[in-house]
This record gives structure tokens, sequence and C-alpha cells, in this order.
């Protein structure tokens, strides 16, 4: 464990909360789940916590936190494969996300992420990748304390994600008409946590 808290030096910022997750399978999580939800924020804790909150069939709710912040995640335990597609999309807007495969493969070594779905075409990637790429656009913004993602759709390399905002307070990353995911910036006074 002294070993894996030295790695964790080496990463980015929020990188070595994400870590966490990824990171020797500490956790011993299965290894047939996508992240459906995550949820961000900055009350974090000076000693390390990995734990399991929820458990059933279909689902795993973990909770991770460091000196970073706290870091919910909802796992979805697949029965049959993933059906993804191929070929990447573009949509042109204001604010855009896009990875490439060098960016999935990084951000995947960095946290040591072995999952194949991120080293092999079409280069799904990771849920967290999103989520470091929100918060980092984000938080500058006065009063920001954290953020809730929730995925729909695979984003594979090279997908150009539109960010559209929506009536409700959430906010939408598309892809020609395909939801990839949906999140909300939480502030100071608004702290809602995933349910």
């Amino acid at each position: 464990y002294n070993q894996f808290i030295g790695l964790i030096k080496d990463c980015d910022y929020m990188r070595s909360l994400l870590s966490l997750l990824t990171y020797d399978n500490t956790m011993k999580l299965p290894t047939n789940c996508v992240i459906t939800k995550v949820y961000f924020d900055l009350n974090g804790s000076e000693q390390v916590h990995c734990d399991v909150v929820k458990s059933d069939e279909k689902y795993i709710t973990v909770c991770l936190s460091n000196h970073v912040g706290r870091l919910q995640v909802e796992l979805l335990q697949l029965t049959r494969p993933l059906t993804i597609r191929q070929q990447s999309r573009t949509d042109d807007g204001s604010f855009t996300v896009s990875f490439s495969k060098e960016n999935i493969i990084q951000f995947v070594t960095e946290v040591r992420d072995v999952n194949k779905i991120h080293r092999e075409p079409p280069y799904i990637v990771p849920g967290l990748l999103i989520l470091e790429s929100l918060w980092n656009h984000y938080k500058e913004n006065k009063g920001v304390t954290g953020l809730e993602v929730k995925y729909r759709s695979p984003m594979i390399a090279d997908d150009r994600a539109r960010i559209v905002v929506q009536h409700n307070g959430y906010a939408e990353g598309l892809v020609d008409d395909i939801v990839l995911f949906k999140f909300r910036v939480h502030h100071e006074y608004n702290s809602v946590c995933i349910d």
C-alpha cells in the first residue's frame, strides 16, 4: 500500500484520486463493469479511503477519498458484451470535448487502468477521463464544489462531443443525436449528490 501512495504522488492532481479506483484492483471489483454515474466534490480526507457502499446483482457503488476530494462511482456489472460503434463522429459547437487514442492511452497508463476496452480499437474513453476534463474546464468558476456525470453511451477515441446546456440544470455531451453523457456542475448553494 505504501508503494501505491508513492505512485499517486507522481500523478496529476485529480488522477491521484481516480487511480484509487483502477490501480491494482485493490477493491477487488469485478472486471466486467462499466461506469454509469460519477460524483466528485472537494470534500476529501487526509487519509485515503476506498469503500464499497452498495452492491447488488446489477450495480456496485464505491466511494473513494483522499486529499484531493471525494469520488462516488456507480458501476454496472455487464451480463453481455458491449456493442460499440467503430467509427468516431464529430459535432461542432462552442464547447466540445474530444480525446485522441494517445490521450486515452496516457490516462489509463497513469491511473493504472488495465481494462482492455480503453486499450484496443475503438478505444473507449474512460468515464473518469471525461470527469477530469469537465472538472478542469469548470473548476475555476466561482463557487464550484462538485460535478455529477451520468454516462449514456460509450464515447470513443476522436469523437467530438458538443456540450449543450439544458433548462433543467444539466448539460449534455452530444455527437449528432447521440447523448454520450449528461452532467451537472454543483455550486456552494446546491450540494446534491448522486441518488
